[in-house]
């Protein structure tokens, strides 16, 4: 499968713009080495006669005050290895070729998993084009006629010799590609179409236009094999958005954000890979800020991350304006192993287990890291000692036994420290607390009860056995 990206630095482009109707108006991207031409032309430039390829001033005698954009080799080249990430989701054995902003994704192996060639086309266009690019793509046996149908927008898929040659023969010699001399010596003779070389002697076409013409038919109609290297993904995320306007308020950072988190998602899935936090960086003219955020379970998609970090923004005031954002995990994770509640009414719906980490997340995005913590076991059994802040959330903790004093009296909902309080109507006795190695010698036994107070509150109460002082050590709802 071969995936022409023609409009890749339109797309990239597009993906940093907030205002759709700046790319309404004619707009250039334009190269400057080693003399100014035409790299991109948008819908509206070509419409009014520029094309790629075209000198500058060409261009802008046809256009009237067009807008120019410098062309960046260096983004193209990190957005085309982004998007072989992403499409590892379809098949190990992705190669991308920069200079003709292509990609080749070997997928006979994996076509049975997607239901065949057609739906895992459609699959992959409709993965890029969610991310804001255009491709066009080609499905034929050899890695030379997928180039050329993609490029001749052909939506035929060859599967086998037969079909594959029945598709290629009406093909033009003009979209071949073959040394001038060589077209004009084929013209010359009368041939116009690939069909006309097949039906030739190859002896004869070997010696009037050399061994390269044989060896393009045979890569083109899958008699030679092309090998083709492996893309090898970084072991981190690291993507980076040049934005073509500066941004001076938090809240306006939610677009360009989004359009990081959903190629994030996209590649982390195509790597099969998770990730639990990540740091976004905000590039200034002269500094950097830098801003990390952490969740309490791993996870990849955009609609759980953006809030978290639309959260964690709005308690930050921007020392300047920003002009790039750049989001980096050095660290990924596994996917998390995943399972269907057998008691659950609707198997679709997420168990309660799972919303719990999201929720915390959300939290210390608003509250701060140090406001949310898990409460811990000691192993005291006095209850205003027995546990600990933990603000730790990434790692769960082991489920340890209640203490002794749990098994004795209970916990109650709401802990508090104690305080006194009216000796109860009629007590429902839990158990006693005797005295330890926790009392540092001083006689501190006590029996617990539960009560209810006139508002039909249920207390948690206990009686200190050498004052015979009753408190209240929290409330049961």
């Amino acid at each position: 499968m071969a995936i022409d990206l023609p409009h890749l630095a339109l797309d990239a482009l597009a993906r940093t713009e907030p205002d759709p109707g700046r790319l309404q108006r004619p707009l250039l991207v334009v190269e400057s080495d080693p003399a100014p031409r035409v790299h991109a032309a948008n819908r509206a430039a070509r419409q009014a006669g520029a094309r790629p390829g075209m000198a500058l001033g060409d261009a802008l005698a046809v256009l009237d005050t067009p807008e120019l954009v410098e062309h960046a080799p260096d983004t193209l080249q990190t957005q085309l290895e982004m998007l072989a990430g992403v499409l590892l989701r379809f098949s190990d054995h992705v190669h991308p070729e920069p200079e003709a902003q292509r990609i080749l994704v070997e997928v006979g192996r994996s076509r049975r998993l997607f239901g065949g060639l057609e739906t895992l086309r459609d699959q992959a266009r409709d993965t890029l084009t969610e991310l804001g690019f255009h491709p066009r793509i080609g499905l034929a046996r050899s890695p030379a006629a997928a180039r050329l149908l993609a490029r001749l927008r052909n939506p035929a898929i060859a599967e086998d010799p037969e079909a594959l040659r029945r598709i290629l023969s009406p093909v033009p010699l003009e979209a071949l590609p073959l040394a001038a001399a060589t077209r004009e010596g084929l013209r010359a003779v009368g041939l116009r179409q690939l069909g006309d070389l097949l039906r030739l002697s190859r002896p004869e076409l070997a010696r009037r236009h050399g061994p390269e013409l044989l060896d393009l038919l045979d890569r083109l109609l899958a008699r030679r094999a092309e090998t083709l290297p492996r893309f090898a993904p970084p072991p981190v995320l690291d993507l980076s958005l040049r934005l073509e306007h500066e941004i001076h308020a938090t809240a306006t950072l939610a677009f360009p954000l989004k359009r990081l988190l959903r190629q994030a998602e996209a590649q982390l899935r195509g790597l099969n890979r998770s990730l639990q936090g990540m740091t976004l960086e905000l590039a200034h003219r002269e500094a950097y800020t830098r801003i990390s955020l952490e969740r309490g379970q791993p996870g990849i998609r955009t609609d759980e991350w953006l809030p978290l970090w639309q959260t964690r923004l709005d308690r930050e005031t921007l020392p300047a304006a920003v002009i790039g954002l750049r989001l980096q995990a050095p660290r990924l994770l596994d996917p998390p192993a995943r399972g269907d509640s057998l008691l659950a009414a609707d198997p679709a719906s997420r168990p309660p287990a799972d919303q719990l980490p999201a929720v915390l997340a959300r939290l210390r995005a608003r509250l701060g890291e140090q406001a949310v913590a898990r409460l811990i076991n000691r192993r005291t059994p006095r209850p205003e000692d027995a546990q600990r802040p933990r603000h730790d959330l990434a790692t769960t903790p082991a489920p340890t036994a209640p203490t002794p004093g749990q098994r004795a009296c209970g916990t109650a909902l709401w802990l508090q420290g104690p305080e006194p309080a009216a000796p109860p109507d009629q007590p429902q006795w839990l158990g006693r607390l005797e005295d330890g190695w926790w009392d540092h010698g001083q006689d501190a036994r006590r029996d617990y009860a539960c009560s209810r107070d006139r508002q039909g509150r249920r207390l948690w109460l206990y009686r200190c056995l050498r004052s015979g002082q009753w408190y209240r050590q929290g409330y049961w709802g």
